[in-house]
């Protein structure tokens, strides 16, 4: 018999948090990449940054190595303290909050960049992500950047999401797709445990992204790299 974990993305951290480590392979990959997608699109080079859902600190770190001076926020306790753990480890100087980013506590014009690396918009539903782009205008100064990375779910589920996917330690398979709420849902199934879940992922694509960032006051462009790979950034005027 196999146990139903419910909805939830955990199993998925759990089982896999190497891939949210900036130690592992993985994870140094990871952070690599998103160094050379700053480092080409980011129209500044330093300052205070803002990294929102930073995990357990690939992104913040990447940040930090660019040569800014940054806060990573993240809702999940147990990513932030272990990411502390890690800056510690490692040397760096990043501070790291749990904080809601759709109730960002600093003040106006505190930051000359926020940053969303490493495709969180999933995550997030369309009323989530409005509140942190216009909390992200609040607390950005004048010519401040939002910077976004993430990925084009309408082409991914065109070109094929609906296949039946190995992702070790999971066998996935898509089971729902709901075009009101704007949600795909996939079950995975962990054989070797025996334990199953679902996962609801919200749908993106740029245009959406585009137009909660305008509708914000940003000033927007969108760099479309591949399916798995966006990146829109907007300029506070």
């Amino acid at each position: 018999m196999f146990k139903n974990l419910g909805c939830t993305f955990e199993p998925t951290y759990k089982e896999k948090l190497w891939m949210y480590d900036p130690r592992s392979e993985v994870g140094k990959k990871r952070m690599e990449k998103q160094k050379a997608l700053l480092g080409k699109f980011l129209p500044i080079k330093s300052g205070k940054a803002l990294d929102i859902g930073c995990g357990m600190g690939i992104s913040t770190f990447a940040l930090e190595n660019l040569g800014f001076e940054v806060i990573g926020i993240d809702v999940q306790g147990e990513l932030v303290e272990k990411a502390r753990e890690i800056a510690k480890e490692l040397g760096y100087k990043t501070e790291f909050r749990v904080m809601d980013a759709k109730k960002i506590d600093f003040p106006d014009e505190s930051f000359d960049l926020v940053a969303l690396l490493g495709n969180p918009l999933p995550h997030l539903s369309i009323y989530d992500f409005d509140k942190i782009v216009q909390e992200a205008f609040r607390v950005l100064k004048p010519g401040g950047v939002l910077f976004l990375e993430y990925a084009d779910w309408v082409k991914l589920l065109h070109e094929g999401y609906k296949q039946v996917l190995v992702e070790e330690p999971f066998i996935s398979f898509h089971i729902s797709f709901n075009t009101v709420r704007g949600e795909v849902e996939r079950l995975f199934i962990n054989l070797e445990k025996g334990y199953f879940f679902k996962v609801k992922i919200n749908i993106w694509s740029p245009w959406i992204v585009e137009f909660i960032m305008e509708k914000a006051g940003f000033e927007v462009e969108t760099h479309y790299l591949g399916t798995f790979s966006v990146v829109t950034v907007g300029a506070k005027p």
